[in-house]
């Protein structure tokens, strides 16, 4: 390109533009548009990354404080009013039963603080469940401290429910109305030794019925008592079975003495000779060792009867006196312990 010069002017020629100075192209141009763009949104992105992680952060540390100053709060509280309820529940059974009233009539006058315990007891899974559902994984430290929590706390109430549960079957195992294990005393009632082991075995039947329905109990401490007293029971038939057979004996025994003695006096009379004095000193020697044997088999059953039926009321009391007592003293020493091993692990994961 070049500018038209005046009449005498030569022609100026216009200098040719540097690269630099060259017209940029449509699509090299649209090209830089969109990479400027596209760092831009790069930049947007990172930044909505970090707000939300941050965002994350502080979500979880709050959920995290929450567990730990609300949810386990709570969750103590409920197990607090766990016991009282049910110990609430078993006087009112116990005084209604005691008015006197039936079983039906004893769990109809107690209805209130047995409903009092199941919403007590509803409450404590309630609390546990929201423990539970504050931290979901179960890999790291909180995780596995929730769950041994969750293992002690679950069979604490399991312990309570069995407990209210299968009260009224152990309470009524002695009762005239209820299962009839105190006919197992059958005392001055028989005659006879052979009699008491008839009468003892038209208890047992019953009586077994009944330890086998709180064997199913989901209390620990009813469930080791009924076995203990299946056992016990079949101690009590077997010894009385053996006294009685040893009465028969030594009636027999008896018998057979006076038959030895008219014996004797026969072969004094006829002036028997020596040889058949020994031979009836044999049969003595005989009868004298199985009088012997079977007096010890006797005293050996009769005292391991008598100890069984002392035993049993004592068996009966420790039930509440040592073995529940202890289930309940066990789980009021692990669960406070576990509890605090989730708040410190909470705390580890805040400092963080």
């Amino acid at each position: 390109m070049t500018i038209q010069p005046g009449p005498h002017q030569p022609p100026v020629p216009m200098p040719e533009p540097t690269p630099s100075q060259q017209p940029v192209p449509r699509k090299r141009r649209l090209a830089l548009v969109l990479i400027s763009s596209a760092v831009v949104l790069v930049i947007i992105a990172v930044s909505a990354v970090v707000a939300v992680a941050h965002f994350s952060g502080q979500q979880r540390k709050e959920d995290l404080q929450t567990l730990k100053d609300g949810h386990l709060t709570a969750l103590v509280d409920a197990r607090g009013k766990l016991q009282p309820a049910a110990n609430a529940y078993l006087a009112a059974y116990k005084k209604a039963r005691n008015a006197p009233a039936s079983q039906e009539e004893a769990e109809k006058n107690s209805a209130k603080e047995r409903d009092e315990f199941h919403q007590a007891a509803k409450d404590a899974r309630a609390a546990l469940e929201t423990v539970k559902a504050a931290h979901k994984s179960g890999d790291d430290g909180i995780g596995i401290a929730v769950g041994q929590l969750e293992e002690s706390y679950q069979g604490f109430v399991d312990h309570m429910e069995g407990l209210v549960e299968s009260y009224p079957q152990f309470e009524g195992l002695f009762r005239e109305d209820g299962a009839g294990c105190n006919g197992l005393f059958v005392g001055s009632k028989a005659a006879t030794l052979r009699e008491r082991q008839t009468l003892l075995g038209q208890a047992a039947g019953p009586c077994r019925e009944a330890v086998g329905q709180l064997k199913r109990s989901r209390n620990v401490a009813y469930v080791e008592f009924a076995r203990t007293l299946d056992n016990r029971i079949a101690q009590l038939e077997s010894n009385a079975e053996i006294t009685a057979k040893s009465e028969e004996n030594y009636n027999e025994f008896v018998k057979i003495k006076d038959q030895m003695t008219q014996k004797v006096d026969e072969a004094t009379a006829r002036n028997a000779s020596e040889e058949e004095f020994l031979k009836i000193a044999d049969e003595l020697k005989v009868l004298n060792t199985r009088i012997r044997n079977n007096r010890s088999e006797f005293d050996f059953a009769a005292k391991r009867y008598l100890s069984g039926v002392k035993d049993m009321p004592l068996l009966v009391e420790e039930v509440f006196t040592k073995k529940i007592a202890a289930e309940i003293k066990s789980y009021d020493s692990v669960i406070p312990l576990r509890v605090q091993i989730l708040k410190d692990a909470v705390d580890v994961e805040l400092v963080e």
